[in-house]
């Protein structure tokens, strides 16, 4: 069996796939990334609302809820 015809389309098949699978990795770790973030902020949350005394089913108010805007004058 003379394998040097198959040979080349195997190493084409091989570089999509490697391409593909480079890209689904980037992707990952990508989500792995943001999903860290997120849960940083939520364990971030949760200690203020500890520290302050909240009880859990109370909402938390919102970092900018003493803001008001600013009319042009």
């Amino acid at each position: 069996m003379d394998t040097a015809c198959t040979e080349p389309h195997v190493r084409r098949t091989r570089e999509r796939g490697d391409g593909a699978r480079a890209e689904e990795l980037n992707n990952l770790r990508l989500a792995l990334a943001t999903f860290a973030l997120q849960l940083d902020i939520f364990e971030m949350r949760a200690g203020e609302a500890l520290k302050a005394g909240v009880k859990p089913g109370m909402p938390i108010p919102a970092h900018d809820a003493g803001c008001k805007l600013q009319k042009e004058k």
